[in-house]
């Protein structure tokens, strides 16, 4: 297909915890057409983390060995956790022994809607790593401990999961791999790469990468046995340099024709500048790069978590912005989770179909922003952050942004988040984005956040003229105290005193 795609990624629990009722295959069609409806292009189901949640004749589910009267299964999860995870396998398993192949059903739903139906695959899973008891670790994993990576903890909960190293290890993926093709109608396979990040032993990337390439080559055999053509489109790593130290070697794997294309992701957070270029450039474009989104707009430990699917103006930033950079769509990742937010907010799944032709959004209402570190991101894999960053007295900063240019006329608002013990005056901050000079802020605003120290809002006002197709360089001077910056954002045709984005209200 060609155009900007918007590929939807659905998990292999939300459906089931988030319905509360008894499950059916109703719910299991619901699930599948409220995102049709709002115009996503592909619909990604995903079957497993370390057991499947279909019933799978070659790999574990997750009801195997499962009884009500019996926690046993559910391993030393927190206790908080286990009236959550009974209903989740509860849910799993009413809806196979009620003769519905969860799968089966999603892709039929697929079909029947005009979405083209899709597996996503996560490859190494380690979901309740810290618990080693836990039902979310199949016996294969459990079985072999000497088949499990000893990574850094740099690598967080994946250090410890399965080493592609072993062939039995690549030989346990590629038997679920043909099931689902000699078994299933679908016409995309996701290879989740980043759920979780690790594959083999640190370091000697030249030798992991040459076996992972041979391994790829035989899901491409299994993908090429199917009566129709199945899309291998693998989400990796953020750059292909961290691909590659992941044992990825992108280059070859187009050069060699195993995929179709790439989606460029972070683990755990929305990442504002994905090299797309650089993967554009390295598969000398003759693969197309699809941009990953997580369910944060960014994430920042000083503020709390604002819902990107909740947020139709960043929605339509990013696809802009990538747009303009060469990708091919976004890949929504986590989409759903603003459902379990407390309290939930409704995921914006009207605006898909907006976001597939990204040159119509120019004058529409839109933010840009910066990536934000987090605790929970993958220092391996993910983009260096733009913030937090302290700002210095007497000191400037450049931050980049990736955004498009706008129509003559269309408001441009840039607002910027800061901490500090001493907060400046409005007349101590100033702001120029390229060309244009804002000069000091108009107005702060108090912000709620979670640390001690006031936040604050500051405000500026610049001409449409002032952006530009591409990478665009907003500079920050500070002539008060020192403080840090939080979140640094651009909008526009946003209405003055809408909710600041980077900033979930109490």
């Amino acid at each position: 297909m060609t155009g900007f795609r918007i590929l939807y990624n659905q998990d292999c629990t939300n459906l089931f915890a988030i319905t509360r009722e008894p499950i059916t295959p109703a719910h299991v069609d619901r699930m599948v057409e409220e995102v049709a409806l709002g115009g996503s292009d592909v619909f990604l189901v995903n079957p497993n983390a370390q057991r499947v949640n279909y019933p799978s004749r070659v790999w574990q589910t997750f009801w195997d060995g499962y009884r009500p009267d019996d926690d046993s299964l559910l391993g030393s999860i927190p206790q908080e956790t286990l009236p959550g995870r009974r209903h989740l396998v509860e849910q799993m398993q009413r809806l196979a022994e009620s003769g519905c192949d969860y799968l089966a059903r999603a892709l039929g739903a697929c079909r029947q809607t005009g979405l083209l139906p899709g597996i996503a695959l996560r490859m190494n899973d380690m979901h309740d790593q810290p618990w080693p008891d836990s039902h979310f670790h199949s016996s294969f994993y459990r079985e072999h401990p000497d088949w499990h990576l000893d990574n850094s903890e740099i690598a967080g909960w994946g250090r410890t999961g399965l080493n592609y190293e072993i062939p039995e290890v690549r030989a346990h993926y590629l038997t679920l791999i043909r099931e689902l093709v000699e078994g299933y109608d679908f016409e995309v396979l996701e290879l989740d790469f980043m759920r979780f990040g690790s594959y083999f032993p640190r370091a000697d990337f030249t030798r992991h990468a040459a076996t992972m390439t041979h391994w790829l080559g035989e899901v491409r055999q299994l993908l090429d046995s199917a009566p129709r053509h199945i899309e291998l489109i693998p989400r990796v790593a953020t750059s292909p340099a961290a691909a590659f130290e992941l044992g990825f070697d992108v280059a070859t794997w187009a050069r060699e024709g195993l995929v179709d294309g790439l989606t460029s992701a972070a683990f755990l957070n929305t990442n504002w500048d994905l090299c797309v270029e650089e993967f554009s450039e390295v598969l000398d474009s003759q693969v197309p790069v699809y941009a990953g989104t997580d369910y944060g707009v960014h994430r920042v430990n000083e503020l709390p978590p604002c819902c990107l699917p909740a947020q139709p103006e960043f929605l339509r930033g990013l696809a802009s912005g990538y747009a303009i950079a060469g990708a091919a769509g976004l890949n929504l990742f986590n989409f759903f989770c603003s459902r379990e937010e407390d309290p939930p907010q409704e995921p914006a799944f009207s605006i898909l179909g907006e976001l597939r032709e990204p040159a119509r959004l120019r004058g529409k209402p839109k933010a840009y922003t910066v990536t934000g570190a987090t605790d929970g991101g993958m220092l391996e894999t993910d983009r260096p952050a733009q913030v937090p960053i302290v700002l210095p007295s007497r000191r400037a900063q450049e931050f980049r942004l990736l955004m498009r240019s706008e129509p003559e006329g269309v408001e441009v608002n840039a607002e910027v988040c800061f901490t500090g013990e001493t907060l400046p005056e409005p007349t101590e901050l100033w702001l120029r984005l390229n060309a244009s000079a804002a000069g000091p802020a108009s107005d702060f605003e108090d912000l709620p956040g979670t640390n001690a120290e006031p936040i604050a809002l500051a405000r500026y006002t610049l001409p449409a003229s002032a952006l530009r197709d591409g990478w665009n360089r907003l500079h920050l001077r500070n002539e008060g105290p020192e403080i840090a910056i939080l979140g640094v954002v651009v909008r526009v045709a946003s209405r003055r005193g809408a909710p600041v984005g980077l900033i979930r209200r109490a």
